[in-house]
């Protein structure tokens, strides 16, 4: 019973930190680069909460705001887009000024008349020119959101790039800030994106919630084998095809689907003792997840064999997370349901199912109202 009271908690836990989440303490930052010569272009997307918080644009909410309902409180769209035309400039400025272009140690010079824009993803889209020396090496830094700015405390940026012929992408952090375009090593990369790839998993609630209602669904370890696979593909398809640009879905329309996948999972635990929809419902609901995870990727730039490397990379690591989640919480339901003989600790344990099911549809129901353009 006291580990039952601890798992109940534990969700409750979860739950609650949903909120918090809006106080932001890490982003990520994508540069995309197309070039040849003198003449580089970057678009550069970033975490309009995150700008709004450091250069002070109008509607900008406290991190800490909640609403009514004790649920984080967005900005909404039409607000955004109309700080962003009246910030342009500042905007401009900033993002240009953070973000260096170099040949040779000799530096490029952004050109005015950047174009500031709110993506569908919701992030804000800046498109550079930079005039570069015609020949050397180019060299990216990228101090966008660094620590001293006292908004974020820790930043990945992707950088995607297509100059002078050569493909790839790569990831920076607070401890690598630049790289020399042709010059990453293909076997340092692939810890990074491995890392990048359980963080968005373990750290995304949405995703994690996911899977518990999953496995709250599953009676046999041929249960988890069988959905965790159906799953992997999809989202493994989808994710592919969607960072390399093959496949676009808006983030308004996605991620709004992502919570109603979430409450529907928990439901059907409740309302469905059938089990054989379950495995096209996981596939189809995995394939808005990758969706998900490829926006969180955000590698734009062309197909090389770095980017696929990273890719791959990025995938593995969202599956030992997702294993990790797996091998931790379902043993510990069937040590639960394996002591429940008494009738009362059957009924406590029913009852706590039940109540673990009914919060996860809840949660999903919110941020599915949150998420939806036209509901807020």
């Amino acid at each position: 019973m006291r580990l039952l009271a601890f798992l109940a908690a534990l969700v409750v836990m979860l739950l609650a930190a949903a909120p918090a989440q809006a106080h932001v303490r890490a982003t990520s930052v994508a540069v995309d680069l197309r070039g040849q010569g003198d003449g580089v272009a970057a678009v550069v997307d970033v975490e309009y909460d995150v700008l709004a918080r450091l250069l002070g644009l109008d509607g900008v909410l406290s991190p800490d705001a909640v609403g009514a309902d004790g649920a984080a409180v967005e900005v909404p769209t039409e607000v955004r887009r109309g700080s962003l035309d009246a910030h342009a400039s500042d905007v401009a400025g900033y993002v240009g000024g953070r973000l260096r272009l170099s040949r040779s140690s000799i530096g490029c010079t952004a050109a005015d008349g950047a174009r500031v824009e709110l993506a569908d993803s919701g992030a804000v889209r800046v498109a550079l020119a930079y005039d570069c020396p015609a020949s050397g090496a180019l060299t990216v830094r990228s101090d966008i959101f660094r620590a001293s700015d006292g908004v974020v405390d820790d930043v990945r940026t992707m950088v995607a790039y297509d100059v002078d012929g050569l493909r790839g992408s790569t990831l920076l952090d607070t401890d690598r800030t630049s790289v020399t375009v042709g010059r990453t090593d293909l076997l340092s990369e692939i810890p990074r994106f491995v890392r990048l790839g359980a963080e968005h998993l373990l750290f995304g609630l949405d995703h994690v919630l996911f899977l518990l209602a999953l496995l709250l669904g599953a009676k046999r370890l041929r249960d988890v084998v069988e959905v965790a696979t159906a799953f992997t593909v999809a989202h493994s398809v989808t994710l592919v095809l969607a960072a390399i640009g093959w496949v676009s879905v808006p983030g308004w329309i996605v991620e709004p689907l992502i919570a109603l996948s979430i409450a529907f999972v928990a439901l059907d635990n409740l309302l469905s003792p059938r089990t054989s929809h379950r495995l096209p419902v996981v596939f189809g609901f995995g394939l808005l997840h990758g969706l998900g995870f490829a926006d969180a990727l955000s590698v734009d730039g062309p197909l090389s064999a770095s980017t696929l490397a990273n890719l791959v990379s990025f995938n593995v690591g969202i599956e030992l997370a997702q294993l990790a989640i797996i091998v931790l919480a379902f043993p510990t339901l069937l040590f639960l349901r394996r002591v429940a003989t008494t009738p009362v600790a059957a009924r406590a344990l029913t009852l706590g199912t039940v109540a673990a099911a009914v919060a996860v549809a809840g949660a999903g129901l919110v941020w599915f109202v949150e998420r939806s353009p036209l509901l807020t």
